[in-house]
């Protein structure tokens, strides 16, 4: 069993987001905090700031889970639809999902990621 202190983990992936951001790119960092069978957690710390650039769409090669603890994401996806997941609210972004997502403000959240899907 590990056990891993999540102020210490959220305060790593933050440093890392704002060394991204102080050379003025977008962040999107991740600290792994266990792994079990397949199944990781990452505390995860993004920001964009380059959201004006034309819309790349992207998919994940896995299911993801994310609970969000602070900001805000925003997803557009291939058939234009829009939804917002703020701060206390949590979501499964299916496998294969094209998807755009943005980070609004500094974004805090708790990733979790099986490699054999939900």
């Amino acid at each position: 069993m590990k056990i891993v202190c999540l102020e210490e983990m959220i305060s790593k992936a933050k440093k890392l987001a704002e060394k991204k951001l102080a050379k003025g790119e977008n962040a999107d960092e991740f600290v792994e905090i266990g792994d079990a069978d397949g199944f990781k957690l990452y505390v995860i710390a993004g920001k964009t700031i380059k959201d004006k650039s034309q819309i790349s769409y992207h998919e994940n090669p896995r299911d993801v889970f994310m609970l969000i603890l602070e900001g805000k994401v925003e997803f557009e996806f291939v058939n234009e639809e829009k939804i917002s997941v703020k701060a206390g609210e949590c979501f499964v972004l299916s496998k294969n999902l094209k998807h755009h997502c943005v980070f609004n403000g500094m974004t805090i959240g708790i990733e979790g990621v099986y490699e054999k899907g939900f």
